[in-house]
């Protein structure tokens, strides 16, 4: 039977929300090692340092709920689990956690903290979402490049009518000046001709 210890803090754990208020899980120690603090001095009133005396008895440790611990980190792992054991997972990936998961529900071993079912259950309902959002992001690059396609087609039209519009205007500007030409020589013919003539006129 061991006698009731201290809870351990670190310095200042009663002030604040990081160090443990009204938090059990962050409730943590750490060794007081400042120059003048008080609870490395030892001073009366103040919260208890760890040290010597204060460990449980022999029969009592390294057990969890009486039973000798086996670490899980695969599922062969769980082949170690016999009579008067119990598992504890270890820090493991989900595809793995998985499979372990599976097999326990399916031997029925013990593991300590670890609602298999439960797990499994989150898992597909995180998967689904996963899935989802998967499909919805590739649904949206899709639309994506399809808006792009059709605007580079689109591009790719305006670009050839404007090149055809100033192929057009290039053959409508020689043709008038073809015209011209043709007119101014016409005309140059005309007048040769009326000159010619008012000369023979003079002549008789």
């Amino acid at each position: 039977m061991t006698k009731a210890k201290p809870i351990f803090r670190q310095v200042d754990a009663h002030k604040y929300s990081k160090l443990g208020v009204r938090r059990k899980k962050k409730v943590k120690y750490r060794f007081p090692n400042g120059r003048d603090n008080k609870i490395r001095l030892n001073y009366a009133g103040r919260l208890r340092k760890v040290k010597v005396g204060f460990k449980n008895q022999n029969d009592g440790r390294h057990l969890v709920q009486n039973k000798k611990i086996v670490r899980v980190e695969n599922v062969n792992d769980l082949k170690k689990i016999g009579k008067g054991m119990i598992g504890i997972l270890g820090k493991i990936g989900s595809k793995n956690k998985k499979t372990i998961a599976e097999k326990i529900i399916k031997d029925k071993i013990e593991i300590y903290r670890f609602d298999a079912a439960k797990f499994l259950k989150d898992l597909e309902i995180k998967m689904k979402e996963n899935k989802d959002k998967k499909t919805k992001r590739l649904s949206g690059k899709v639309s994506r490049d399809k808006k792009a396609k059709e605007k580079a087609e689109k591009d790719k039209k305006d670009a050839e009518k404007k090149k055809a519009d100033e192929e057009k205007k290039k053959e409508d500007k020689a043709d008038s000046l073809e015209k011209k030409t043709e007119e101014k020589k016409e005309k140059k013919v005309d007048v040769n001709v009326e000159s010619k003539s008012k000369m023979k006129e003079k002549k008789k």
